[in-house]
């Protein structure tokens, strides 16, 4: 519609005519979007995130929280490692733009994957491992807090054959033990009195217990699990094993994964064993 304005001046009359937006003209883009998303978990390392903002959106975009963006309404996120991921989805919609964080917590590490502890193990190529020098690095107690017997600082120098073992393992999922040619002889494995001994002066009964390649898996979890396969196979003391100690050679060993962190810039690995009336727990060093 026109607006008609009338001035006088001096004598004249002057009439001045203006546009002015009719209702009809007005646009109405609306409020902003308020975001919102739902989580439905794949398995336990998939997740299938959907847009559910009550909006007519134009572009849902998300941020992962792991270094990965994606777009659309849709989408299904991988999450390999264990932890916590906080995912936001930012909608643009005609009156602006919305956005909401949610946290996903993921309870294992994907079975398989160099990831997690596997990566740490491996370097996903080949790492070896050695007991640490260092007093407490061969630990035994009737539970976790309490200590009946555990290696001296003398030890280490004192029985080298325990300390200059090698675990060697790959990606791919083979493990090799190399014992550099001795081992620390005791009753269970048919020596008296305990000291070093050369490898070859184990009985033929427990053969398996020398230098061999075994395999190898890293079973995810809460507390992660390490176990060899294979006759013989073994990490740190040949007689720990799930539940007893032996006194030959069996085929599969499970270790849990209670500490593995890079300390003044040396990776250690600790295992514990129960082995029936207490705990074995050992700490190695990468080499």
């Amino acid at each position: 519609m026109q607006k008609i304005t009338l001035y006088i001046i001096a004598g004249l009359l002057m009439i001045m005519t203006a546009c002015e937006p009719s209702i009809e003209d007005k646009i109405d883009i609306g409020l902003p979007p308020i975001a919102d998303f739902s989580i439905e978990f794949i398995d336990a390392n998939n997740v299938k995130l959907t847009n559910t903002t009550a909006d007519d959106n134009f572009i849902a975009s998300w941020d992962l929280g792991n270094s990965v963006v994606e777009s659309g309404n849709v989408v299904e996120a991988s999450f390999p490692n264990m932890g916590e991921y906080f995912v936001t989805l930012s909608v643009f919609g005609k009156g602006g733009s919305g956005n909401i964080t949610k946290a996903i917590t993921i309870t294992e590490d994907a079975a398989g994957a160099c990831t997690g502890v596997m990566e740490f193990i491996t370097n996903c190529g080949t790492k070896t491992w050695k007991l640490n020098p260092a007093e407490g690095a061969l630990w035994v107690g009737p539970d976790a807090n309490t200590m009946w017997w555990q290696n001296s600082a003398n030890d280490v120098l004192d029985r080298p054959c325990d300390w200059n073992d090698e675990f060697t393992f790959t990606s791919d999922g083979v493990y090799t033990y190399v014992s550099n040619g001795d081992f620390w002889g005791e009753p269970y494995s048919g020596i008296t009195p305990e000291s070093c001994q050369p490898i070859s002066a184990l009985p033929s009964d427990r053969a398996a217990w020398g230098d061999g390649t075994h395999a190898f898996e890293v079973i995810p979890g809460t507390i992660p699990k390490l176990k060899v396969t294979g006759d013989g196979a073994f990490i740190a003391l040949r007689k720990a094993a799930n539940g007893m100690e032996v006194t030959l050679p069996i085929s599969e060993v499970i270790y849990d994964v209670i500490r593995w962190e890079t300390v003044n810039g040396k990776d250690i690995l600790e295992l514990e064993i129960n082995y029936g009336i207490g705990i074995w727990r050992f700490t190695l060093a990468s080499q």
